[in-house]
């Protein structure tokens, strides 16, 4: 495993270098964090909801 190091500029952080297996852990939790409030939002919007069992009736499913 690699380290994470941080570089600094004028004694204060500015830009980490990290494994890119870990990098792209993050970069999934980003999605799914983003996925959830998308989610959250899209049903506060939306008034009405269909149960998935008449949804699949309507389609014929």
């Amino acid at each position: 495993m690699i380290k994470t190091h941080v570089i600094e500029e004028n004694g204060k952080p500015f830009a980490v270098i990290m494994d890119y297996n870990e990098y792209l852990k993050y970069k999934e939790i980003e999605q799914d964090r983003d996925d959830y409030y998308s989610a959250v939002e899209t049903k506060l919007k939306n008034k009405k909801w269909v149960t998935h069992k008449d949804l699949k009736n309507k389609l014929g499913i």
